[in-house]
């Protein structure tokens, strides 16, 4: 218990911006969170889906393939669902098809994300404003004082930097959260982009097919 005694008496030693620093912290906690379980809803066996839509394409079986989409859950079965719905009823270009839903599903992938970043680059701005702000306080402390004792000024310091080391402390996790955010978007919409290229390959072969 020793550790959390010693963090609570530097939290309250860090003065009034140790306030924003702490909601800034919980907000990028709640964010991050809803973040991480939104990545989770979109885990799935892209392997095995890749197979089984393929097959269900060179067997021409478009209601397997949208059944099979339909049971994917996240950003990739939504939109591939919508996709082979809109080629079943006649749409011969897949990136038409899809477009109102993957701006649909970025908007919502991009979500939250904007805000982490800001709250990222907020936290240590606001632990150097915290620890100006003591540093001032200090040496007005030491000017009113008349005292030449450096003890009073290091004491000033040392709790004048506990705002800049909270920041540091909650930009760093929010920082490294982010990226990791943005490469799980990335990595699905790669995905994407492949199974939409695999069913245009095969509308372009069936069209061709078609023509003959």
């Amino acid at each position: 218990m020793t550790w959390i005694s010693t963090a609570i008496d530097l939290t309250i030693k860090g003065g009034i911006f140790m306030i924003p620093l702490g909601i800034v912290a919980i907000v990028g906690i709640i964010l991050v969170i809803e973040r991480l379980l939104y990545l989770r809803q979109n885990r799935f066996d892209s392997d095995r889906f890749h197979f089984e839509l393929r097959t269900a394409l060179k067997e021409n079986a478009v209601d397997q393939a949208i059944v099979l989409a339909a049971r994917t859950k996240g950003v990739i079965g939504r939109v591939i669902e919508e996709g082979l719905l809109h080629v079943k009823e006649g749409e011969k270009d897949i990136e038409q098809a899809t477009e109102r839903a993957i701006m649909a599903e970025m908007i919502a992938m991009d979500k939250s994300r904007g805000w982490i970043i800001n709250l990222s680059q907020l936290a240590p701005l606001l632990g150097i404003l915290g620890t100006v702000w003591g540093l001032v306080v200090a040496f007005m402390v030491i000017e009113r004082s008349a005292s030449t004792d450096p003890r009073l000024l290091a004491g000033g310091i040392y709790q004048a930097l506990i705002t800049t080391v909270a920041g540091l402390l909650i930009a760093i996790p929010l920082t490294l959260a982010q990226e990791h955010i943005r490469k799980e978007n990335n990595r699905i919409l790669g995905l994407l982009d492949l199974y939409l290229a695999e069913i245009k390959e095969w509308l372009a072969g069936r069209n061709h097919k078609g023509s003959h």
